[in-house]
């Protein structure tokens, strides 16, 4: 038997999945159509504490809602991962100093003619 050196929190991915389904009040036999499945089968994964990658995964895209990301942002933030940073916001900053730069230029040029003309 293994010995855990710190408990880990637990996610109950069943539970998660209920307060989804009765959140957004979704009908179970929708959904069980949607996975050529059953009602019953549903219930059954709301009390499950834990589901295989694929039933999740299939449970995600039958809905249109990630319970991985849900799963995630409960993690602490300090975990690496392999998802790309969203560096949007840097390259826009970046792309608009640059843009700045470029105006600032431009328009001391055009001082310089403009003092050029009047003397």
């Amino acid at each position: 038997m293994k010995k855990k050196n710190f408990q880990e929190p637990t996610v109950h991915i069943g539970q998660l999945l209920k307060n989804y389904i009765d959140r957004n009040k979704v009908f179970k036999s929708v959904l069980a159509r949607k996975l050529n499945s059953r009602d019953a089968q549903i219930i059954r994964y709301q009390k499950s504490a834990s589901l295989k990658t694929e039933i999740l995964l299939a449970l995600c895209h039958a809905m249109k809602h990630n319970f991985f990301a849900d799963i995630a942002a409960l993690l602490p933030a300090d975990y690496s991962t392999d998802v790309p940073k969203d560096t949007s916001d840097k390259e826009q900053i970046a792309q608009l100093k640059e843009q700045l730069k470029t105006l600032e230029s431009e328009r001391n040029i055009l001082k310089q003619v403009l003092i050029g003309r009047g003397e």
